[in-house]
């Protein structure tokens, strides 16, 4: 070997080492910038999982105040879920089921229906209402009705 190319050689294999070095150093950056990215993927997939969690499990209390008349101990109730949408505009299906409470009319008639009327005296009812679209999304609310009793108090007693 002459005095040109030991210098050389010995540059050569640093340029090597140095190359080799930084496709293992550039290979082990892009594997964690993957893994991050995966990462950050797979909580945006689990938050959105909770969001869709919470969504399909809302709830909803109503208060039904009496009517103050002594003559009547039932009140008629009106569910209704006429003002429901699907973003893609599919057709939906309403589905009804009463999970709490004093049984009320039959509610299969109304299963299908976007509204559920029925009587009732006072307590609390419970129900579910599920809306699934034509292409099997469903979304599921639950209701709870109290009807409040009667408002009533005893008569004052007045003697002079």
């Amino acid at each position: 070997m002459s005095k040109i190319e030991t210098p050389l050689t010995v540059i050569l294999i640093f340029a090597c080492l140095y190359l080799f070095t930084y496709n293992i150093v550039d290979g082990h950056n892009n594997r964690i910038a993957k893994a991050e990215s995966e990462r950050a993927l797979a909580e945006k997939i689990i938050l959105d999982e909770k969001r869709a969690a919470e969504i399909a499990s809302r709830s909803l209390d109503i208060t039904i105040v009496h009517d103050n008349d002594p003559d009547t101990y039932i009140q008629s109730v009106v569910l209704s879920a006429a003002a429901s949408y699907d973003n893609e505009s599919d057709s939906m299906e309403f589905y009804w089921k009463q999970f709490s409470g004093n049984n009320v009319a039959d509610i299969n008639d109304t299963r299908k229906n976007s509204v559920l009327n029925f009587d009732a005296q006072s307590g609390n009812y419970g129900f579910e209402l599920t809306v699934t679209d034509n292409y099997g999304a469903s979304c599921t609310d639950t209701f709870w009705v109290n009807v409040s009793p009667e408002p009533n108090s005893c008569p004052v007693v007045v003697i002079k």
